[in-house]
């Protein structure tokens, strides 16, 4: 085993430390050498030095233990616990000092005091500020990569005006859609556009806008996405222009859109063109739910993390129709069944050239083969014979014939034959010192600011307390009481 240097040495024992639970001492230490032991008694031995050649290894070993596990332990100092926990906090920089230090005695049943891991914790975050006013430096660097590797992807980055006015580049925004994506939309997924906005809570904070599609099998994913200072109209203005251009979208014919705004929609109100089967809008709650694990890092890591969930969500859908029976998708079968069963209880009446007329108990509807339609609107809305179609094509073939093409597995294979391509790292990258730039300015987003946390449904209310120190039911008022002072026996 070779290291760097020798303090890279002396980190990687630490580590080594933390990990068996035991106990070293650093025996000799210098520029060229360390050597560490066990416990008395115990034979671990292990020494490293540095060669003729600078290069520093492993001289001797003798990695066996009889010793032990070591509740305390000395040499795990903040640096190594800094190390330990530098991606849990980058991930999560609310984690708290309580549970790094129940998560060491759990881990490695390793006792250690609140201020060393608080100080762990401050020396983590202030690399990660440091790290990331450093990414925005790369930015430019990191876009000129994604357009190469992904060609014919758009991606944008704009810069503040009134930061150049001043002589400075300072970030304002980016807009990223990849030429995977945009092919995606236009063979094989709905007509269909969803549109969310979320609160960035890094640094910089800011907001993420996105754009999702929607597959045969009503799977959402992003189509494209943007890093904004304020989710505002003129912010919306700007994304949903690069979209329109991004996806050919024209004046917007035939698409049917929807925002977070609209959490479910009336049958009524929808395009037969989009053959949706839910009218209700749960993108919403599955993209802020998944944006939390990214939402809070550095801004190329949180784009690096959303590229390659997208690519992983994409493999594991494609994956999925090698697993269909039928040529057509589960769930459009699940439905399709269902109408099955409801249109054997229908009847229907011909009119002799394609018309036919179903009553299902009180009710009737009119059904029209020749143009794929009924009053009912099922079969125009989703593309699925509704029961009173299925009733009627039963004196002309199997109804399954008639269902629309987009849930076949062929379309839905089709909308993931383009592939997002891989990224290199930022040691490939051509960064540019004269395209660095200014993390952007810190704003105030709109809305009141929280004052309380919000609770859990199944959160218990604490109970309020006197100043006395007694506990009182909530809702209860404290009663004040007088002490009376009895006279003495005379």
């Amino acid at each position: 085993m070779a290291f760097k240097d020798i303090p890279k040495a002396r980190k990687f024992m630490k580590l080594y430390a933390l990990a068996n639970k035991k106990v070293l001492k650093l025996k000799k230490s210098g520029k060229r050498k360390v050597r560490y032991r066990c416990i008395v008694g115990c034979p671990f031995l292990c020494l490293i030095s540095k060669d003729g050649n600078a290069r520093v290894t492993v001289k001797t070993l003798e990695s066996e233990h009889n010793c032990g596990i070591a509740y305390d332990n000395s040499i795990i100092d903040f640096n190594t616990i800094a190390h330990y926990f530098k991606e849990k906090l980058q991930d999560n920089p609310k984690y708290k000092v309580r549970e790094m230090v129940l998560d060491l005695k759990r881990i490695f049943e390793l006792n250690v005091s609140h201020g060393k891991c608080k100080r762990s914790k401050r020396m983590i975050l202030e690399t990660l500020d440091r790290c990331f006013a450093y990414e925005y430096n790369k930015l430019d660097s990191y876009a000129i990569e994604l357009r190469e590797s992904n060609s014919g992807s758009d991606v944008v980055i704009n810069i503040s005006k009134d930061a150049l006015e001043n002589g400075k580049r300072r970030f304002l925004r980016m807009y990223v859609c990849f030429k995977s994506m945009k092919m995606r939309f236009k063979l094989g997924l709905r007509p269909f556009i969803g549109v969310d906005g979320t609160f960035l809570k890094g640094k910089a904070k800011g907001q993420l806008l996105v754009v999702v599609g929607q597959d045969a099998q009503n799977h959402f994913y992003h189509l494209a996405w943007a890093v904004v200072d304020k989710e505002r109209k003129h912010s919306w203005n700007w994304f949903l222009q690069l979209l329109q251009g991004s996806l050919d979208l024209k004046e917007g014919e035939g698409i049917t859109f929807i925002s977070d705004m609209q959490k479910s929609w009336c049958k009524a109100s929808l395009d037969t063109v989009c053959k949706n089967q839910s009218v209700d809008n749960n993108f919403t709650e599955l993209f802020n739910s998944w944006i939390l694990e990214v939402g809070q890092k550095p801004i190329i890591k949180m784009l690096e993390d959303i590229r390659l969930k997208v690519m992983y969500i994409m493999t594991k859908h494609e994956a999925e129709a090698s697993t269909w029976s039928n040529e057509y998708g589960p769930n459009s079968l699940e439905l399709y069944n269902e109408f099955m069963e409801i249109a054997q209880v229908c009847k229907v009446h011909s009119n002799g050239e394609g018309g036919y007329e179903d009553s299902e108990g009180s009710d009737k509807n009119c059904i029209n083969l020749s143009i794929k339609k009924c009053t009912y609107k099922e079969w125009d809305l989703t593309g699925i014979p509704c029961p009173h179609a299925i009733r009627a094509l039963h004196n002309k073939g199997d109804p399954l014939t008639e269902m629309h093409r987009r849930y076949s597995k062929e379309a839905f294979l089709l909308s993931y034959r383009h592939k997002l391509q891989p990224v290199r790292g930022e040691h490939f990258w051509k960064i540019d010192p004269s395209q660095a730039m200014e993390p952007p300015e810190l704003v105030k987003l709109a809305g009141r600011p929280k004052v309380k946390r919000d609770r859990q449904k199944d959160e218990a209310v604490k109970r309020q307390r006197q100043s006395n120190g007694k506990q009182l039911r909530k809702g209860k008022q404290p009663v004040k009481r007088t002490r009376t002072l009895l006279d003495s026996e005379t």
